[in-house]
């Protein structure tokens, strides 16, 4: 078993972006809002910022996903990476600002000797946090303001994605991993009954599972995600709220095709992110209002 880390000392930046780390994220898209929000304050802003990863995710994993995913420049990589530090759930955290960008304090009572808490909130209930020193930057088209919160919207930094052209086959995909998005055998059943026009489908999941016939299995992370399939079919999430869910807005960009199954359940997140996609601005940039909120 891995043994935690002491302390992870990083009072000399101005902001450390990190995720909590009682379970493992992995390659998600809490660790590209790392990336993306840190290259907005270090390159855009000429903010000393850093990226803490501490729930087990090598720094091996790290590099083959911003390497597959990102069209950074030589020094822009070199510069990420010398700012990223991997300190296996720290018993204590020594920061200046410190934003959490999957809006959860779960980090094994790890002391946070920080001077501002900032989250982005994704899901959980805040309530407990309502009465702390704590910031929560929430997007008020989905949540209800609070007393300690700031609206905000969650961007992309589009501009830094791979110029690409993905082949479109005619197959299917399935989010499936247990975390969030956890489906059983009868319900991809159920769902891959109605879509008789694609060849096949692909489940993208993060373990073996049994699946019905015309479905292949594929282990995430995978070598070129976006050639394997045409289609993403989005299913609900395991909570009431996608809070902000990027994917569909990545397949827009890469012109893939989209299906909701969403099983007659609304969900406010998604709703707001498809509207904001479809008639709002959903890109990182220079301009972006972040820092004067924090």
């Amino acid at each position: 078993m891995q043994k935690r880390t002491a302390i992870a000392n990083l009072k000399k930046f101005e902001i450390t972006l990190t995720t909590s780390f009682e379970c493992k994220h992995g390659i998600s898209g809490h660790l590209f809002e790392m990336v993306e929000y840190f290259y907005h304050f270090h390159f855009q802003k000429n903010i000393s910022t850093c990226i803490l990863i501490s729930d087990g995710t090598t720094y091996e994993e790290f590099f083959k996903a911003i390497t597959d995913k990102y069209d950074f420049s030589e020094k822009e990589l070199e510069i990420i990476l010398k700012s990223t530090f991997f300190y296996f759930k720290p018993i204590s955290i020594v920061a200046n600002t410190l934003l959490i960008t999957n809006g959860s304090l779960r980090m094994h009572n790890c002391d946070l000797l920080v001077k501002k808490i900032v989250m982005f909130r994704c899901n959980e209930d805040v309530s407990e946090y309502i009465n702390k020193n704590i910031l929560i930057l929430q997007d008020y088209d989905v949540y209800e303001p609070m007393k300690n919160s700031m609206h905000y919207k969650k961007k992309i930094l589009f501009s830094k994605f791979k110029k690409l052209t993905p082949k479109k086959p005619n197959i299917g995909m399935f989010y499936a991993t247990s975390n969030s998005r956890a489906m059983t055998f009868d319900d991809i059943n159920i769902i891959i009954k109605k879509h008789l026009e694609f060849e096949k489908f692909i489940v993208l999941t993060d373990k073996q599972m049994e699946v019905p016939e015309r479905c292949e299995v594929l282990i995430v992370p995978i070598e070129n995600l976006l050639d394997s399939f045409g289609t993403y079919i989005y299913t609900n999430a395991s909570s009431h709220i996608d809070c902000s869910p990027r994917f569909i807005a990545e397949c827009k960009h890469y012109n893939k095709d989209l299906i909701f199954e969403l099983n007659g359940k609304k969900d406010k997140g998604l709703e707001t992110r498809i509207y904001d996609m479809n008639y709002g601005d959903i890109k990182l940039k220079e301009t972006d209002d972040i820092y004067s909120k924090i």
